[in-house]
């Protein structure tokens, strides 16, 4: 993973690449595990080679820092097994996730990338600008929110939770099918009527109407004229 991503200098391509390979079965997941974190190695290599040849200390630090950062990661979550089966663990429910609902990970992207991050940011700010008043409300925020991250993991695991989501889930998906689908079934039906009525010798009913009317305007016409006569 490391070589790779050197080569092609962009971690991006390198999981990009591979991802597929485990969805068809040709790489295990736990195969994938060393590689992803292999690329995540690689790709600052192109943070240090930029930092050699710029003059500042700083940017030499912060692609040190860089790279420190994702070997400490390395050293905490793959040698010891059962840290190793959490990544594993969540990247499977995270597969079975996107299996009953399509539009998963769009929520989880927009989530963990948009949502959160917001969330942390502004909090931050908020004991940032030395003020009684924003330290309160940034307090009352953070155990509002330690609250309610409590109450999830009391729902999710004792409360059936997981089990909601996931039919939630798979209902979310039924109905985004069966709408993406409803114009061929609906022609699907039409075929079969048709193929049913030339079968069983049926009149079509927009035929069947037509003459219909006919008879009746030549009743009509008929009655009109005896009326004529008589009269």
């Amino acid at each position: 993973g490391v070589g790779i991503t050197i080569l092609v200098q962009s971690s991006s391509i390198t999981t990009s690449t591979l991802t597929p390979l485990v969805g068809m079965g040709v790489l295990h997941l736990e195969q994938m595990l060393p590689l992803t974190l292999g690329a995540n190695i690689g790709t600052t290599v192109t943070a240090i080679l930029a930092a050699l040849v710029s003059d500042k200390i700083e940017s030499l630090q912060v692609a040190l820092a860089h790279l420190f950062f994702n070997i400490s990661g390395i050293i905490i979550w793959y040698p010891i097994p059962f840290m190793r089966n959490v990544p594993l663990n969540a990247a499977r429910q995270l597969g079975r996730a996107t299996r009953l609902w399509r539009g998963f990970p769009i929520v989880y992207i927009a989530t963990v990338f948009f949502i959160i991050p917001l969330i942390l940011l502004g909090i931050s700010s908020m004991f940032e600008q030395d003020s009684k008043g924003y330290d309160v409300l940034g307090s009352f925020v953070v155990i509002l929110i330690g609250c309610g991250l409590m109450y999830f993991v009391y729902w999710w695991n004792f409360k059936d939770g997981k089990e909601a989501c996931g039919d939630c889930m798979s209902t979310r998906q039924r109905k985004s099918k069966a709408v993406k689908e409803l114009p061929d079934d609906i022609d699907f039906l039409k075929a079969e009527i048709n193929r049913l009525r030339e079968h069983t010798g049926l009149p079509d009913e927009e035929k069947g109407a037509k003459d219909d009317e006919t008879n009746d305007d030549s009743n009509d016409e008929t009655n009109h004229e005896q009326e004529e006569v008589e009269a």
